[in-house]
């Protein structure tokens, strides 16, 4: 029985120490974990076409670009805005995991308020690397405007909107097309003038992702984070890499950055940093308008906004209706 049990024993062990080392030498078994977790990308079963109310909904549309994934879902209202403005959407779901599909029902509301929506997916880690998600966006807004006339876009009003990965992607992306040192020192190109770019809308971003790691009281957080970057700046320490320092948008913001509605949920997830955000963007008087609840007040968690039936989700779209309204002409 001694000899049984130390047997058991040992081979718990090797488990242990296997599973230690396969996760110590490539990322893609934390990014595997996080995605059947946390981050599953969902099945599109979805018409190529069809009608929702009053909007009309093409599904997969392909814009041109040198990565994969290269997929949009464009929401025509049958009666546009006066102006027709266009809101640019990029996904969430840590880098490595969501769809477009996920903002359905946002994306739905807004159009029938009157707005075209386009929402992009993008390459995912680990198959991507940085800053490949942010050369997609220039490349999808490239593609929008080369065909501006086929879909009915007015690109001199243009709105960029992300959640979540989303929110940091299209920040850093708005941060390029604002900041000509920074874009070059990323190597993105300028496709769209300051001018075009009517406003930020920003939910539940990471806009600090080294800080997530490095001061995160989670240890969860701090090994699923660790294992994200590690797959998309392929550095296994790359919390203090000069990629990730390069990530930082607040650090790299100017007074041309767009007028920005930010918001976030007060449990799991990054308000902190969406707050610090904020006091960057005020700094260079960026105009800004905000949604922070106090937890005495609602319990609001990360993507609270597609919450859409309850109090807080219902704010934070009606918050979108009127900076929308406010920043549109």
């Amino acid at each position: 029985m001694k000899k049984i049990l130390l047997g058991l024993l040992g081979l718990v062990v090797l488990i242990i120490v296997s599973i230690i080392i396969i996760f110590n030498i490539s990322p893609k078994p934390t990014i595997s974990l996080a995605k059947a977790i946390l981050f599953k990308i969902p099945e599109d079963s979805r018409n190529k076409e069809y009608t929702e109310g009053n909007v009309n909904v093409r599904v997969n549309l392909n814009y041109d670009s040198t990565y994969k994934s290269n997929q949009f879902d464009l929401y025509t209202p049958a009666k546009p805005k006066e102006g027709n403005p266009i809101i640019t959407w990029v996904h969430g779901g840590g880098f490595i995991g969501g769809d477009k599909l996920e903002e359905k029902e946002f994306a739905t509301k807004l159009a029938e308020s009157g707005y075209t929506v386009a929402v992009m997916n993008y390459e995912l880690v680990p198959d991507t690397q940085y800053p490949r998600p942010v050369i997609q966006t220039s490349e999808f807004i490239t593609y929008l405007a080369n065909h501006s006339k086929e879909y009915s876009l007015n690109m001199d009003h243009l709105f960029l909107a992300g959640d979540s990965a989303g929110a940091q992607i299209a920040s850093q992306f708005l941060a390029t097309q604002t900041n000509d040192v920074y874009r070059k020192s990323l190597g993105i190109k300028q496709v769209v003038d300051a001018g075009q770019i009517k406003g930020a809308l920003l939910y539940c971003g990471p806009y600090n992702m080294p800080e997530i790691v490095l001061n995160s009281s989670s240890p969860i957080v701090k090994f699923g984070f660790s294992g994200i970057g590690w797959g998309y700046f392929k550095e296994k320490d790359w919390s203090q890499s000069e990629q990730a320092k390069s990530s930082i948008v607040k650090n790299f913001v100017t007074d041309a950055f767009p007028p920005s509605y930010i918001t976030d949920g007060n449990t799991a997830s990054f308000e902190s940093q969406g707050k610090e955000f904020i006091k960057a963007l005020e700094s260079k008087k960026v105009p800004i308008s905000q949604r922070f609840f106090a937890l005495s007040e609602y319990k609001t968690a990360h993507e609270y906004q597609f919450e859409l039936d309850t109090d807080p989700g219902k704010t934070a779209f009606n918050d979108t209706i009127e900076f929308l309204s406010k920043y549109e002409q």
